[in-house]
């Protein structure tokens, strides 16, 4: 069964949620009962809070990657007068840098289409034009999907016969989970993006949970496929944002210098982390300081970050994802650091 680009649509009960309706209609109950369960379990931690966003969720056991859009809707019959439901699509792994690039964009469709099912429902119109709805928003994700994915090959020529010769399996690639943590508004996601395609993401998005983006590339002769987690800095997923901390290869902990609330919290997240992975004897990362082009707005001096740098027995560098400064250098100086990290483990 292929259970990629399906859809399913379900309300989300306090103690049972109801699968309403999936689509293709060959996805076996167990399937969708794992699925579901799965994306409960993002906001079990608060019944009363739902994303307003989109999001990108990893189904590790399922090895697939869903979009889900929680939304609330009208129901006279709770104490609260209203419910929760969902809408999830299921997609491809290697479709994960189209919808993390293009998340606002694909959102848009999803909103229009709970909000033509919200005014179906108050209406009164029959369950079955509101899964023909459903269907509607299938076919354009699918389609979507086909669409952004022409769009984005664009390799440059000198990493195009590094990807044909992984796929011809001739050369070994190293693959590295990089887990990206600090406070909301630091510039995580656009340190990512400024290094994966290169472009500043100028239109704050909060990262509602968790993002994955992916490069492959060469450097010193190596073949590497770096995984970036940019995990979601609001306190509402600490119990997500913990899920996805093992493994991790390296960490980056990124704070604002124009902000010293998002430098002070830097110890916070570095003892979340440390709580959680209580094997570890010490944590591999940089503290990285962002915004380096507001020279006149900036307020952590470069000898208070190294303090902090060393006693989190970590190393300290300054970038700014605006102007690129640094980004480079920095992504090249972790790949090095983990190819060094696996010669002295093998």
């Amino acid at each position: 069964m292929d259970s990629t680009n399906a859809i399913i649509y379900l309300d989300i009960d306090k103690d049972t949620p109801k699968i309403n309706f999936w689509y293709p209609y060959n996805l076996s109950e167990k399937y969708r009962r794992d699925i579901v369960e799965e994306c409960i379990s993002i906001i079990s931690g608060d019944p009363t809070f739902i994303p307003e966003v989109l999001l990108i969720f990893p189904i590790s056991p399922l090895k697939i990657k869903v979009l889900i859009k929680y939304f609330k809707r009208e129901d006279p019959t709770k104490k609260e007068g209203i419910s929760k439901s969902a809408i999830i699509f299921l997609f491809a792994e290697e479709n994960d840098q189209i919808y993390y690039r293009y998340m606002s964009y694909i959102d848009s469709y999803f909103s229009k289409t709970v909000s033509t099912m919200l005014t179906l429902k108050k209406n009164g119109t029959i369950d079955e034009l509101i899964y023909e709805e459903i269907v509607k928003l299938h076919i354009i994700l699918c389609n979507l999907t086909e669409y952004l994915s022409s769009k984005s090959q664009y390799v440059s020529k000198k990493e195009e016969p590094s990807r044909l010769i992984i796929e011809d399996n001739q050369v070994e690639k190293r693959k590295f989970k990089v887990v990206v943590l600090g406070d909301p508004r630091v510039g995580k996601t656009s340190t990512i993006l400024r290094f994966t395609d290169n472009v500043f993401l100028r239109a704050y998005i909060p990262t509602m949970g968790l993002n994955i983006t992916q490069k492959i590339f060469n450097i010193d002769t190596n073949i590497v496929e770096l995984v970036l987690w940019d995990l979601g800095g609001q306190t509402k997923f600490e119990l997500i944002r913990k899920k996805f901390y093992e493994g991790a290869n390296i960490l980056l902990f990124i704070f604002d210098l124009t902000n010293p609330m998002s430098f002070a919290n830097v110890p916070k997240w570095h003892q979340d982390i440390k709580n959680y992975l209580k094997n570890n004897i010490a944590l591999n990362g940089y503290l990285i300081g962002n915004k380096k082009d507001l020279v006149k707005k900036r307020i952590i001096s470069e000898r208070d970050a190294l303090r902090l740098s060393y006693s989190l027995d970590l190393e300290y560098l300054e970038i700014s994802a605006l102007t690129g400064y640094n980004v480079e250098m920095v992504f090249n100086k972790i790949t090095r650091k983990l190819l060094n990290f696996n010669k002295i483990e093998e």
